[in-house]
């Protein structure tokens, strides 16, 4: 990934850019670099933390299933 600058962008520009980076909780440089990744209809990279590896398989098989939805059990009683 290469950084790079550029220059005049419009005001129109930057105030939406401000505005869709504010209402996502992300950076105007993340808005800009998927905007220009959707214009140039090319796909952006992904990017990771490197922990995907220590998330297993996720498949626990019946056993969990059953456990979880036990779990998922309300009683009203607890809200009172």
């Amino acid at each position: 990934m290469k950084q790079i600058t550029i220059r005049q962008v419009g005001d129109r520009c930057v105030a939406e850019a401000k505005k869709r980076a504010k209402s996502r909780g992300v950076s105007m440089n993340t808005v800009f670099q998927e905007a220009l990744a959707k214009g140039l209809g090319v796909e952006t990279e992904k990017t990771t933390n490197g922990l995907e590896k220590f998330s297993g398989k996720s498949d626990f098989g019946p056993e969990w299933d059953a456990h979880l939805e036990e779990l998922r059990k309300i009683d009203p009683a607890d809200w009172k």
